[in-house]
């Protein structure tokens, strides 16, 4: 079967000039390097159309549905974000409810706006060390739905950001004893298609609509996506409808080259996924001899499926500095970029590309620091905890409270009022406040440490917090 990229060059080969969009009329440029500029096309004869495919681009996504076990396998171009947008829109109407996790990315709850939805939130439990958020687990899930009546669809994250993963058989389960479709938020998750043998996927595993970022652990450039979809609880016909709301009516075919080019390439090369978990495993094992860093997943969570691998937690309290700090040791004398920080930890991430080398040097880097006295020396002794202990109270519908008059007004005077808008840390993009929530003076207190310590803090500005006005 020809793939979307030798379609595309031999569309470029026949030597018929481009009277239509692109603007570049497929020239190079010194900033459109010329094997991307002979394949950026238009929905010319021959090339397809994303929103309404009969040719190479629905050959190339029924190819992907396949692979990935599922009914249809749409592209998103517009990332995992387009994905999550169209698939809760598909699964309610408006004005409707929806069971979702808080730890839900923040494109979540702009669907819940857009929707003007009634969202009933769980909040899974936190971990210890590090205080992160868990895995929703399945008496979550039944809970909120046997207290919440009339729940349209249940939206979940696994695996979560750091790499914890749910159990989405058993979740599909209760769920569909209700008649409702299950979203899982896998974009994090893309390699658990391919590992061979043992295909741990959302789609495999009972949900209705799995949304996979190809760019985060795959080889595909950042905006690239899936959104596949199983069973007869979606409606199809509603949720083409909804991509097409969602993804640019000028779509990339680059990326949906790329897309098809790395599906094709898992597919070929199986072996990738189960190397790499070995990998991670004896990364694992080298840092068994540290004494003071603490990393998470723990190899029985591997084995027992309740952690993904390739997500490194690197907890610092022991070592008595800030995840900022280390990350900025790693970086500055290691020549090692982390993923993220946070004030007890950072997280470094791993993929199927990442060679023996690069689990050494990373290896290498924390026995050494771990070993390091002039670093226990210059520890900042002050304890470093993160997270909340009190979630935040819905007060209002997110819409409501989005469409409200609004005013901006100091943080640290906002105790008692209600946000507007989202709060939050990026990455990964999960709100410490959301529309319609109530601020407490523990969550002005966390943001402000979050501000002081150098996190990148969205929706604050010159330290104001935009709320209900008169609310």
């Amino acid at each position: 079967m020809t793939s979307l990229l030798d379609e595309l060059k031999d569309y470029s080969g026949k030597g018929l000039y481009p009277c239509h969009m692109p603007g570049h009329k497929r020239h190079a440029f010194d900033h459109i390097p010329g094997d991307i500029a002979k394949i950026d096309l238009t929905e010319v004869e021959g090339a397809d159309d994303l929103h309404d495919p009969s040719g190479i681009i629905l050959e190339a996504e029924r190819f992907a549905a396949l692979q990935l076990g599922a009914d249809e396998s749409f592209f998103l171009i517009n990332g995992s974000t387009a994905g999550i947008l169209a698939a809760i829109s598909a699964c309610t109407d408006k004005g409707g409810r929806i069971v979702m996790v808080r730890n839900s990315h923040k494109s979540a709850y702009n669907a819940v706006y857009l929707r003007e939805l009634d969202p009933v939130y769980i909040f899974p439990e936190v971990m210890e060390t590090p205080c992160i958020v868990e895995a929703v687990r399945p008496e979550e899930v039944r809970k909120a739905l046997d207290e919440n009546p009339g729940v349209q669809a249940v939206f979940i994250v696994s695996p979560t950001y750091e790499g914890r993963l749910a159990d989405i058989a058993a979740i599909a389960d209760i769920v569909h004893e209700r008649g409702i479709p299950l979203i899982v938020d896998e974009a994090h998750g893309a390699h658990l298609s391919f590992d061979e043998g043992n295909p741990s996927d959302a789609i495999r595993r009972g949900a209705d609509i799995a949304v996979q970022s190809v760019h985060k652990t795959l080889p595909a450039p950042t905006q690239t996506a899936i959104l596949s979809v199983k069973g007869g609880l979606v409606d199809r016909k509603k949720l083409r409808r909804f991509l097409s709301v969602y993804q640019s009516s000028s779509p990339s075919y680059p990326l949906m080259s790329m897309i098809d080019g790395c599906i094709r390439y898992m597919a070929d090369n199986r072996d990738l996924v189960p190397a790499f978990k070995d990998n991670f495993e004896k990364l694992l094992k080298r840092l068994e001899v540290c004494d003071k860093l603490i990393f998470r997943p723990f190899a029985e969570e591997l084995r027992s499926g309740r952690a993904d691998y390739g997500k490194l937690l690197i907890c610092t309290d022991a070592l008595g500095i800030s995840g900022v700090r280390l990350a900025q040791l790693l970086r500055e004398k290691y020549g090692i970029e982390t993923e993220m920080t946070c004030p007890g930890y950072i997280l470094a991430m791993f993929t199927v590309c990442d060679d023996k080398e690069g689990f050494e040097r990373v290896a290498d880097a924390l026995t050494q620091l771990d070993l390091d006295p002039e670093i226990c020396e210059k520890a900042e002794k002050a304890p470093l905890g993160t997270g909340l202990s009190r979630h935040p109270q819905r007060v209002m519908l997110p819409s409501k409270a989005a469409d409200s008059e609004s005013e901006e007004i100091p943080l640290s005077a906002s105790e008692g009022r209600i946000c507007t808008g989202m709060v939050f840390i990026y990455p990964p993009g999960t709100p410490v406040l959301a529309p319609g929530e109530r601020i407490e003076k523990e969550h002005t207190e966390y943001i402000l440490k979050c501000i002081s310590e150098g996190f990148n803090v969205k929706g604050i500005g010159d330290g104001c917090i935009s709320v209900v006005k008169n609310g």
